[in-house]
Formats: structure tokens, C-alpha cells, sequence
């Protein structure tokens, strides 16, 4: 062979990344994402790493970019939680003006926005407590009449603005709704349509409240529909298409405009409290505080219990409600999650070819992570005696709770992941334990033909682990020669403890 073709395989096998060239410890975990990868010619990468070492155990395509989908919600609550801390609350304030004639509030009620992303949430057990809460407070003022209506205090909250870089058909999904400096449960509402021959009939509710709607839909054999609230701002509009012979049809619909939703969801939740709120022409937006009596504030949740609603039902208004909350005003009004994307950047000193986030939530497949980064992230998110406990929290447990309840490992091995996936993309990222020891695990494929097969190869790839010992040293001798039947017999024992 020529002295130039030797130094040039040289320079190859020097060059090429270690985990391509070596044999992967634990053979039997690692071979089901080399079938997976091989069998839809997709692109996987893995990172296991023991935490208490810092050691790298299973590493492959480390450095290569990946989309990760609703595993960028690992970077955004992680974020969230080191800047806000575990007991941050969002504040939402309370108050009146105008001038108070006996039971009536010649004026208006004046809300304070703060981006809660939890008010009236499906995920949250008392869905009414902030309607609860404002009356009572007017109660306590003994107001019965508010000829104003309600004012939202939008300073530093610019208008809510969709994903720029979210795929065209998600934005007319329940889970596309943008965030804003007022969320309403989860900004969407369910919708019960009924079609007669004649007409279409519609229920909509908001956080179980059914609200008045105005049906503006043609029937026939499309389904094309629009929500929004009527010009003179007293009832929901419904607009569209839809299919005829409809029967107790539901459909989730986004909330284009959060805050417009919300004062009408509050005129008619005060109602059932006698407390009338009158519709008014006037602006329900205002950047002006003056004149104010402040009746008090609604507290959320702390922000660990919010984080793990976030990470345990994957919700995506909640992750871009943090990512919007920690971005300043003029960075709000696009829909890039800076703030989250600077924190990690300056942390670990990432560049843009290692952590790119288009969103806060995972739902574009623009963004882009590598597993060595994602891993940098849990061991920072690990070594934080702040962090450690309400982060691991977050994560649901595997084949127990949450998105991975029905991934099913071997019983010895714990695992807290995050889960991710939209068309074309599947992972898990988060947190092992075997025996006393802790490991952290990335796993990402894209470019996937059929993702439940890669839900079912993650789920025999962490069964493999540990479980399975790694084959032994090449200097080891080789011992006696054992039958297919005995060695057959021997991995199943092995799979049972």
C-alpha cells in the first residue's frame, strides 16, 4: 500500500469521532438504536452518563445537532427554576376605579397582567379560584354593579404573537395557542357543535363555564373553523365551515387572543357571584395605572409545582408562558425565547451550533440541541442543591407517570425522563438510578419514519442496561464454549432479576 494512503487512513481513524470506531459498552442495549437507526434510516444519538463521575458510559453522534422537539422544555423549566427560584409565584393584581355609589362601581375593574400561565387551567385542580378570589374582594367592598367592565393592564406585555417558526398546521391546534401576559385555561376552549339540516348548533366552554356564542358557520363537507370574541365584545363568535350531520362533535379550539377571552370569561364567572359587569365599547387593554384602588392580589402556584405540571403533561402553554415571562418587553414581542437561550449560552459556554431554540416548548422543528448539551444541561440542573429536588421532581417516572406511564422497563432500573415528539422526531432525556447510583441519559432520534418504534427501542435500550454486563476485556482468556440453548437460558436469567 502506498506510504500516502497509509498516512491518509491514519489521519481518518484519528480524526473520526471514538464512539464510531469503538465497541459501545453494554452491546445488547446499544444494538437496539443501531437497529433502529439502520432499519428507518433515521439518525440517533445517546449519552449516558454517570453523574457521580462525570464519566460518559454509552456516548454516540455526542456533537451532532438534533431537533429535539418537547425536550427543549428540559432547557426552559431548568431555566425558569435557577432564575425565578422553586418558590416564585406570579402575581396578578386586583383592582378598581372609578367612584363607588352605594352597591354600584361607576367605573372599571382593572386587572394586572403577569403571564400566569396556570389561571383556570385544565391541569390545575380549582379551576374557579380566581373568579373566587375577585369576588370576593368586591364582595368585600360590597360592589353588585360595575357599569366599566373590566380593563387589562397589559404594560410590558406586548400582543401575544403565534410561533413565528411553528409548523402552519399546528396553529389552528389547541396546543399552538400562543402566550400572552394573561393565559386563560390554557387558552383554548372546547367547542360541542351539533348540525341540524338547517343550522348549526354550538356550545363553548372555558374552563367547564359554558360563555354565549354567536354561530356564524356554513355547512358541507369541509371542517374550517374560527374563534374569536363579537365586535361588541358580549359574546364568542364562531365562524367557518363545517361538515353537515354533525353529531356531539368536540373540537378544542385556540385562543388567538388570550386577554379578549378573559374579560369575557370574568363578566360571566362574576355573574354567578351577583356581580353584573357591564359591556362597554371602551378599549379592554390600557397602559395606564392611574386613579387605581388595589383590592389585592391572586397568587399562582409556586413555581415547582408549575414546572412539574409543564414536564409531566409536556404542556406547552406553560413552557412558552416561562419563556415569554423571563424575556424582557421588547424581547416579547417576537416569539424567540432569548432569555432562555442566553442563561444556558452564558452557563455553559455554548455556541450556536450546540443550543438554538426557536421556542420555549419544543413545537418547532427548527430548533436544534446536541446530546453533549442536553447532558451539560441535566448535570448543571444536578449539581444545584437549589435545583436538584424540584427538577428531578418534575420528571415523571417511566412506566408510572405522566407521557412515558406506559413505557414498560425492567423493574430494577428507575428512570425520570422527559419525554419528546412531533412528526419525525423522538426522545428522552433526564435521570437513572441502579442500585445507589445516578446516571444521566440522553436520547434523541430524528429523521424517523414510524416514532413508536422508537418509543419501544428507548424502552428495551434502558431494560438492557446495567442489567446486562458489559462484554469482558479483550486481554481476558476465553473460557469454555457454551450451546445457543445455554446461552439463550442464561440471558433470560439475566432479564428476570
Amino acid at each position: 500500500m502506498p506510504t500516502s494512503r497509509i498516512l491518509l487512513i491514519t489521519l481518518l481513524l484519528i480524526l473520526l469521532p471514538r464512539t464510531q470506531i469503538e465497541a459501545q459498552p453494554f452491546p445488547e442495549a446499544f444494538g437496539h438504536l443501531k437497529k433502529l437507526e439502520q432499519k428507518q434510516h433515521a439518525r440517533v444519538t445517546v449519552l449516558l452518563t454517570d453523574l457521580s463521575t462525570h464519566t460518559p458510559i454509552i456516548s454516540y453522534r455526542t456533537e451532532d445537532p438534533f431537533c429535539p422537539a418537547s425536550l427543549m422544555k428540559i432547557p426552559t423549566t431548568g431555566a425558569f427554576l435557577a432564575l425565578r427560584g422553586r418558590n416564585y409565584r406570579f402575581q396578578t393584581s386586583i383592582g378598581i376605579r372609578g367612584i363607588l355609589l352605594g352597591d354600584t362601581l361607576q367605573g372599571e375593574l382593572v386587572i394586572g397582567a403577569s403571564g400566569d400561565p396556570s389561571l383556570a387551567s385544565h391541569y390545575i385542580d380549582d379551576r374557579q379560584r380566581f373568579i373566587r378570589e375577585i369576588a370576593e374582594l368586591l364582595h368585600r367592598w360590597g360592589i353588585r354593579l360595575i357599569t366599566g367592565g373590566v380593563v387589562l393592564d397589559l404594560r410590558g406585555f406586548p400582543t401575544p404573537t403565534y410561533g413565528e417558526y411553528w409548523p402552519d398546521e399546528d396553529l389552528n391546534e389547541y396546543y399552538g395557542a400562543p402566550a400572552s401576559g394573561f393565559n386563560i385555561a390554557d387558552n383554548y376552549a372546547d367547542v360541542y357543535l351539533r348540525s341540524t339540516r338547517d343550522s348549526l348548533l354550538a356550545e363553548t366552554n372555558i374552563a367547564s363555564l359554558s360563555l354565549p356564542t354567536a354561530v356564524e358557520v356554513e355547512t358541507g363537507r369541509r371542517m374550517h373553523l374560527d374563534l374569536g370574541v363579537s365586535a361588541g365584545g358580549d359574546s364568542l363568535l364562531l365562524s367557518g365551515l363545517a361538515r353537515s350531520a354533525l353529531h356531539a362533535h368536540h373540537r378544542r379550539m385556540p385562543l388567538v387572543d388570550p386577554p379578549r377571552f378573559l374579560t369575557l370569561w370574568l363578566r360571566e364567572g362574576l355573574k354567578q357571584w351577583g356581580i353584573e359587569v357591564r359591556t362597554t365599547p371602551s378599549p379592554l387593554q390600557t397602559n395606564a395605572q392611574i386613579g387605581i384602588s388595589r383590592l389585592g392580589v391572586y397568587s399562582s402556584l409556586r413555581a415547582d409545582t408549575l414546572i412539574r405540571i409543564t414536564n409531566h403533561r409536556s404542556a406547552n402553554i406553560y413552557a412558552e408562558a416561562f419563556a415569554y415571562h423571563l424575556n424582557d418587553s421588547t424581547q416579547r414581542r417576537g416569539s424567540l425565547p432569548v432569555s432562555v437561550r442566553n442563561y444556558w449560552r452564558q452557563r455553559l459556554q455554548l455556541t450556536a451550533s450546540q443550543f438554538t431554540p426557536y421556542d420555549g416548548s419544543g413545537l418547532s422543528p427548527h430548533g436544534r440541541i446536541t446530546a453533549q448539551t442536553l447532558s451539560k444541561m441535566l448535570h448543571a440542573l444536578w449539581e444545584d442543591d437549589r435545583l436538584r429536588a424540584p427538577f428531578l421532581a418534575s420528571l415523571p417516572e417511566v412506566g408510572v407517570a405522566g407521557t412515558v406511564r406506559k413505557i414498560q422497563i425492567h423493574p430494577d432500573v428507575r428512570a425520570y425522563v422527559k419525554s419528546g415528539s412531533i412528526r419525525g422526531v423522538r426522545g428522552y432525556a433526564g435521570y437513572l438510578q441502579w442500585g445507589d447510583k445516578w446516571y444521566s441519559l440522553v436520547f434523541m432520534a430524528n429523521n424517523l419514519r414510524n416514532s413508536a418504534e422508537a418509543k419501544l427501542a428507548f424502552g428495551h435500550f434502558v431494560s438492557e442496561l446495567f442489567v446486562s454486563p458489559p462484554p469482558p476485556p479483550k486481554h481476558q482468556k476465553k473460557g469454555k464454549k457454551h450451546s445457543k440453548s445455554s446461552a439463550r437460558k442464561a440471558k433470560r436469567s439475566r432479564r428476570s432479576r
